[in-house]
């Protein structure tokens, strides 16, 4: 399984460039489960704030 840049787009696999791109490609990756997980984390404490709480319910 590859998870680095599809070959379409990648250029040959020993340049500089593709390995930029494969880089390029993994930190996206990191930057968006970093960002999903503050996200879960935000709700998680949201549902837990209610149930400590239910007289917050609008």
């Amino acid at each position: 399984m590859n998870l680095l840049a599809c070959a379409t787009c990648r250029p040959d696999p020993g340049s500089l460039i593709a390995q930029a791109q494969d880089m390029a490609v993994l930190v996206m990756l990191g930057f968006l489960m970093l960002g999903m997980g503050a996200v879960g984390l935000i709700v998680m404490n949201f549902a837990r704030k209610q149930r400590r709480n239910p007289t917050l319910e609008a």
